[in-house]
């Protein structure tokens, strides 16, 4: 008789900055996934989960591939958290 596990199989999650982030996936993604991941990037360097100079080669790269109206969002989300960090103690 074969035994039946009773606990269900769960995809795994991988961490966003786990991931090798390959030009060519970073080209598959979304104008908004870009912007998604670029915001989760800033909150991991903030939290201290990656390297200042990992996080700012990989922001480079995914800000070459943002459209313009795009570019202008991420620097006033750049700038509104520069002003939240200089605030806060």
């Amino acid at each position: 008789m074969a035994r039946r596990s009773a606990s269900t199989i769960r995809p795994v999650f991988h961490a966003p900055m786990r991931i090798d982030w390959t030009d060519e996936r970073l080209q598959a993604l979304s104008q908004e996934q870009l912007l998604s991941l670029l915001g989760n990037l800033d909150h991991q360097k903030t939290i201290g989960r990656i390297a200042e100079d990992a996080a700012a080669a990989l922001d480079a790269r995914i800000a070459r591939l943002l459209t313009g109206r795009n570019s202008s969002k991420r620097r006033k989300q750049v700038a509104a958290g520069a002003a939240a960090r200089q605030e806060s103690p």
